[in-house]
């Protein structure tokens, strides 16, 4: 089993923070989490290719992107984008595609982000191949730490309509429970769309007390590339998702354990004022955003890009976050309009889930980093 450094620490600040959780069940939670829980995670994303094994009606890439002549940005470009997410102070690297599983030199790459320094090294798949012991006790040796493995509904059916492979679910959730029995952390991505926004709180029942997930995140799809070829039939209003979701997350509040990640995506504060502190990637800054590399091998910023595809309605002009907001997507604007966003007279200051997790800055976050490596 691998060894985690930072556990002692992270109780520590837990029970410092909030006294009245249960030690041994909050050791439990945290056990495989290999992140100061006491910071906002900083991450650096690689794409290392765009080929997917899976066939998701809800995936943003474009229709015939993803075979096995898609773009595939080389191993060095790979390292390059790495060693320069290490240098701004990210300690998580996050390795996604396509299906990185399906590169034949992922190892080499978990094993040059443990090298840099990064004390996470996750990987985000759908879990086909790491159903294997051995295929996932190989990439945990090389240097992989957490893995992201997608889970679009809480049953087989559900799910393997949505990535449109018979048997999907249970090579995911086998998935999920080898990494788990290696000592690493499990977490897991759900797309939202018409067809399992209803399941959501099963869903969230499932992964928290069956699969005893603690990182999610929950992204309301976004429509380009093949989702946006099947919006007649994903196609569903944000805001009629959301008392949903929020039943969801009770199983998460009646726990008592605080989140340990942002794990709403693509959602505004608008819209969940009782849960902004979980939403993640709403903020227009762009200093100190996270770094990520597409498959073409040129790094970004993340909140550049985001602000780029990002759009505000007239109303918005109002709303107390003003422009610390960047708005939404602008497919959905175009596809369903704006009515639902509506300005805030007041930041919220108030939240229904405590987090564990705070802010810092671009250069605290650096500098943390920096102090981290002395001492070792």
């Amino acid at each position: 089993m691998l060894m985690n450094p930072f556990l002692e620490k992270n109780l520590e600040y837990a029970l410092g923070k909030m006294p009245g959780l249960d030690r041994a069940a909050l050791a439990a939670r945290l056990a495989n989490i290999r992140w100061p829980v006491s910071l906002k995670a900083r991450v650096c994303e690689v794409t290392i290719n765009s080929a997917c094994n899976n066939k998701c009606l809800f995936c943003y890439s474009e229709p015939g992107s993803f075979g096995p002549g898609g773009p595939e940005p080389g191993l060095e470009a790979v390292f390059r984008a790495l060693y320069r997410g290490r240098r701004q102070g990210c300690w998580i690297a996050a390795v996604i595609g396509g299906e990185p599983t399906l590169r034949g030199d992922i190892r080499k790459i978990a094993a040059f982000a443990r090298k840099a320094g990064y004390a996470c090294v996750k990987l985000c798949t759908n879990g086909a191949k790491l159903a294997d012991p051995a295929y996932a006790a190989g990439l945990a040796e090389a240097g992989f730490n957490m893995f992201d493995i997608s889970l679009h509904g809480h049953e087989a059916a559900l799910h393997d309509r949505l990535v449109g492979v018979p048997g999907a679910f249970d090579l995911a959730v086998r998935a999920v429970k080898n990494v788990r029995r290696l000592g690493c952390e499990a977490g897991t991505n759900q797309v939202i769309n018409a067809l399992n926004y209803r399941h959501f709180p099963e869903f969230f029942r499932f992964a928290y007390n069956g699969l005893g997930i603690n990182y999610y995140n929950i992204i309301y799809g976004h429509y380009r590339g093949v989702m946006a070829a099947n919006k007649d039939m994903l196609k569903v209003k944000i805001s009629r998702t959301l008392p949903a979701i929020k039943k969801g997350l009770e199983t998460l509040e009646r726990s008592g354990f605080p989140a340990l990640s942002r794990l709403l995506v693509n959602f505004t504060p608008c819209l969940l004022p009782g849960y902004m502190n979980l939403l993640a990637d709403w903020e227009s800054d762009t200093r100190g955003a996270d770094p990520l590399m597409p498959a073409d091998g040129i790094t970004v910023n993340m909140a550049e890009m985001k602000n780029a595809q990002s759009a505000k309605t007239p109303r918005c002009a109002g709303c107390a976050l003003g422009a610390r907001c960047r708005g939404f997507d602008r497919e959905y604007l175009a596809l369903m309009g704006g009515g639902e966003f509506k300005p805030l007279k007041r930041a919220p200051g108030a939240f229904r889930i405590r987090t564990l997790f705070g802010n810092g800055s671009a250069a605290q976050l650096a500098g943390k980093s920096r102090d981290s490596r002395r001492k070792k």
